[in-house]
């Protein structure tokens, strides 16, 4: 089981872009930061880049360092948050930033406002005349004085572009829909061990696993004194709920489930007057397993598990107790598993290689 401050490391087999990426398990991988990157409106030149990013948990909250190496210049960075979903596209725009700020930023930035044009000055009053002694002076018409122009309204400019919306990054999905066979031996329930085949379908969420089950256990022989006296077959469903521990292409799964059925009994061979009977299966499993994920998508797994039966089924011919189910039994079994959906190259399997 991982830990908290457990990391899983991934870097790039080779070839540019060399990064190196540190996260808990459950955060963003190496592969999510390289599809934010991509999915950016313009996407930069990683060539000769050299990034290496730690993510870590610190009081409660989850801490990315960002060493980024490019031709021109060596930079570190700093960012926190309260969840580390966030994480891959914080560090897509960073490592975009850093190789191109000019081209990046420039299209992120709003357009301008246009200058407003500049009054004109107003004409300077004349001086007031100066009374000196002589006729009267001749009263003149002042000149209208011009007041400054009205501000025309800046007018905008349709020839210049729009600075292109970014794309929003893409979150990583950590859900999948499975589909299982298997098979298995049982031994509680009927008088020698026995075998069943059954399928599940589920659903993996990260560190759970939620499956509803069928099995069908075929016809075994009652015998009373070594003579045949009857044959009991089984079936059932039921549910189960496990939690993960997931590391590398390995699975553990420690489950929880119950299950009902019913017992389908009949009288045969030394009977002399066979009957049906129909008695109720009820069960609590306690379970423990091991998944391989050769694949992202597929699983070969193995599995044990307590089965604990509280409603006690017997069977009789002619008043003679022939058989009455254990009231705790063990189940060994196998099977093979089909993953369907987005998160299936995070459960349980190797990493997705590099674009």
């Amino acid at each position: 089981m991982l830990g908290p401050t457990s990391a899983l490391l991934l870097l790039a087999v080779a070839g540019p872009p060399a990064i190196e990426w540190r996260a808990p398990e459950g955060c963003p991988t190496r592969a999510d930061v390289l599809d934010a990157l991509a999915a950016l409106t313009r996407p930069p030149d990683l060539e000769g880049v050299r990034v290496r990013g730690v993510v870590r948990r610190v009081g409660g909250r989850y801490e990315l360092r960002l060493d980024i190496h490019t031709r021109r210049l060596t930079q570190r960075r700093v960012e926190r948050a309260d969840a580390c979903d966030s994480l891959d596209g914080a560090a897509a725009l960073i490592i975009a930033i850093a190789i191109d700020p000019l081209e990046f930023a420039g299209s992120l930035a709003p357009a301008p406002p246009a200058p407003e044009p500049e009054s004109e000055p107003a004409p300077p009053v004349p001086a007031p005349p100066v009374d000196v002694p002589g006729p009267p002076p001749e009263l003149v018409e002042p000149e209208p004085v011009p007041g400054p122009a009205p501000d025309e309204p800046a007018k905008a400019d349709p020839d210049r572009p729009w600075p292109p919306t970014p794309a929003p990054v893409a979150r990583p999905r950590h859900t999948s829909v499975f589909v299982r066979v298997d098979g298995g031996i049982d031994a509680g329930a009927t008088q020698t061990v026995a075998g069943d085949v059954g399928g599940a379908l589920g659903v993996l969420h990260r560190r759970l696993r939620i499956e509803a089950v069928g099995l069908y256990m075929p016809p075994r022989p009652l015998t009373f004194r070594g003579d045949r006296v009857g044959v009991v077959a089984r079936w059932a469903l039921g549910v189960r709920g496990c939690v993960r521990f997931v590391r590398s292409v390995l699975e553990i799964p420690l489950c929880l489930g119950l299950e009902g059925g019913q017992f389908l009994a009949v009288g045969d061979g030394i009977t002399v007057d066979p009957r049906s009977a129909r008695p109720p299966w009820f069960a609590i499993l306690l379970g423990l397993g091991l998944v391989w994920s050769p694949h992202p998508r597929v699983g070969l797994g193995l599995r044990s598990e307590f089965v604990v039966a509280p409603l006690r089924a017997p069977f009789t011919v002619s008043d003679q107790l022939v058989h009455i189910t254990q009231p705790v039994g063990v189940r060994v079994g196998g099977g093979l598993e089909i993953r369907f959906g987005p998160g299936a190259r995070r459960d349980g399997s190797t990493p997705a290689r590099p674009r």
